[in-house]
């Protein structure tokens, strides 16, 4: 990555941002922040802000101090929403197994391991470019220098959420560029360095230790504190939903963490299960984004309503379509790592999967009339990865998810709209996530794995409305719950971990993650007719990672030897053989 810096803007140009969350179009120049001020001093090692700003950087920086609130709601707002399609859902939303691409043109490109430019130079500038060095810097920049006291909470609460979004992109590519960056200041060199996976972990670490702490009450400074209120996009300046968000997405990493570096990932958890403000606690504390629709029209929108809009761009995937059908078996139906049932008559089908999918269906039948009507003659189907046979009149063939068009308000009949928020990490991953550690370090829980276990399918159920009698139906047929009854460590963490991946639909960064962790869930298929990745994904295996962006060819810090089939630092075995094959993997070491 090489870095052009600009020393000055016009500031009328920022001051016209107060008020206005859309202002994308101002971010012309990729790597080039709106406003970067002059800092002196500064050095590459910690976290904290080690540098000052020169006078005449910090007129310019109070004389935009107007505009911070309309930075901040860009900044959750857009987080991880830029050109989500090409960023998100035709890559990690695929390969985590969630969404079947249905544009034919998409065939050969990401979706089955083409590397395609564009779209990672695209999540590689939102990132560096309109959320590090034009969002983040200014806000934390604006943050400490105007006013540190007054704007404390602000301050470790935009850190909070930067540590998330950090998360998401070295999971993406492993070693990135973090240096300066997570001060809120620009490198001085021109080629970047880049920080190893490792590191990159402890910083994230530092960040959330860091933020949880100062932002309990007995640190609070005495003056009044600055109230984000609604420009704060996920919980409109809550405190104390950031600390116990900020704990859970603790625990999310230390268990990211816990099959490479076993101690630090028990550190971790334990920081994240003793402090005082604890974990997520109901759905209330779900981290989401709630789409433009609701307070401006016109604005983005759910980007899976979207998606159904565009002719069923994506569609039920056959992994999404087993998980739903092989979790709860009726008497005599059997199923295997090889041969899954892919018939609902066969098993107690997962609710869920009625709630977010339409049978397959003429799409004409499901957006003609006020309320979509669906063939209830047909079983839900899913796509594979590769297949050809794909676009619009296809949906005959595959489910498309459950949307309607004609209406903002929200209908758990038909779950998915224009108006529909999107959960990043919610109350049963929360609970998923405790029933892992339960699982690896029982002295730091108070509850079974099992129990958090089943708790965790029962939040999920709850947060889709789903009536209590089904709900429970489903749950007391699963057969993994024989695991928790004299199985072993890893066959009851396949359980958690399956049921985890299922809540954590359609967040494909984590769900993506999650299977190059732990292998789980055993649903998970590679490309159907090959993969076209040039080499490097070994026939029948999984991609592991996205390639950096051809512009960083040309520094010469890029890691070298690296390329889609190369495990992440935290990701430390594949248990898929060259023929596609699922076996048993070892989490625990």
């Amino acid at each position: 990555m090489k870095i052009k810096l600009y020393k000055s803007v016009a500031l009328c140009s920022l001051l016209a941002l107060a008020g206005c969350h859309d202002f994308e179009e101002l971010n012309t120049n990729p790597y080039a922040p709106i406003y970067d001020p002059t800092v002196e001093n500064v050095s590459a090692d910690g976290i904290d802000i080690d540098y000052t700003l020169t006078e005449h950087a910090m007129a310019s920086l109070k004389g935009m101090e107007g505009a911070i609130g309309s930075i901040f709601a860009n900044f959750t707002y857009e987080g991880l929403y830029n050109d989500y399609q090409t960023t998100t859902n035709l890559t990690h939303d695929i390969y985590a197994g969630y969404w079947g691409n249905n544009v034919s043109g998409f065939v050969n490109q990401a979706p089955t391991y083409s590397y395609t430019d564009g779209w990672s130079a695209s999540r590689w500038k939102h990132f560096y470019d309109d959320r590090s060095t034009s969002e983040y810097s200014q806000l934390v920049k604006t943050f400490y220098f105007c006013n540190k006291d007054y704007y404390h909470t602000a301050f470790y609460i935009t850190r909070i959420y930067y540590a998330f979004l950090l998360s998401m992109q070295t999971d993406t590519y492993g070693d990135i560029p973090v240096a300066y960056y997570v001060k809120g200041a620009m490198p001085p060199e021109e080629n970047v360095t880049y920080t190893p996976q490792k590191e990159v972990y402890n910083i994230l670490f530092q960040l959330l230790d860091q933020a949880i702490t100062e932002l309990h009450q007995e640190n609070l400074p005495a003056v009044s504190q600055y109230d984000l209120g609604d420009n704060d996009k996920c919980y409109g300046g809550d405190v104390d939903k950031w600390r116990r968000f900020a704990n859970t997405l603790r625990l999310r990493l230390a268990l990211r963490v816990s099959n490479v570096d076993p101690a630090l990932a028990q550190t971790q958890a334990k920081a994240a299960l003793t402090d005082p403000a604890g974990l997520m606690q109901s759905q209330d504390d779900n981290m989401k984004q709630t789409p433009k629709r609701q307070y401006i029209a016109g604005g983005n929108e759910n980007i899976y309503a979207l998606l159904f809009s565009w002719t069923g761009n994506a569609v039920l995937s056959k992994e999404m379509e087993r998980a739903y059908k092989n979790q709860a078996l009726k008497e005599g139906a059997a199923a295997d790592a090889v041969t899954f049932n892919e018939n609902s008559e066969n098993c107690y089908l997962d609710p869920r999967c009625e709630v977010l999918w339409f049978r397959p269906t003429p799409f004409d039948s499901l957006t003609t009339s006020p309320l979509p009507t669906e063939n209830l003659k047909r079983d839900f189907n899913g796509v594979m990865n590769g297949e050809t046979n794909v676009g619009g009149s296809y949906l005959n063939r595959y489910s498309a998810n459950r949307c309607i068009l004609s209406s903002d308000a929200m209908n758990k009949d038909y779950w998915w709209n224009l108006a529909r928020e999107i959960v990043w990490m919610g109350y049963a991953e929360s609970l998923f996530l405790k029933a892992e550690a339960a699982l690896r370090w029982p002295s730091l829980v108070d509850e079974t794995a099992e129990a958090l276990y089943l708790k965790g399918i029962k939040a999920s159920m709850d947060y889709y409305e789903i009536d209590a009698d089904k709900a429970n139906e489903y749950i007391s047929h699963l057969d993994g719950v024989k695991a928790f009854a004299g199985g072993s460590k890893e066959e009851q963490l396949e359980q958690i971990i399956t049921q985890k991946w299922i809540a954590v639909f359609p967040n494909g960064n984590e769900g993506w993650a999650e299977v190059r962790r732990t292998d789980y869930p055993r649903y998970l298929l590679a490309p159907v007719n090959g993969n076209n990745s040039n080499g490097e994904v070994a026939s029948g295996k999984l991609i592991k990672r996205i390639n950096y962006p051809n512009s960083e060819s040309r520094n010469p810090n890029k890691p070298g030897n690296v390329n889609q089939g190369s495990r992440v630092w935290w990701d430390v075995a594949d248990t898929m053989n060259d023929r596609g094959q699922w076996h048993t993997p070892n989490n625990f070491r």
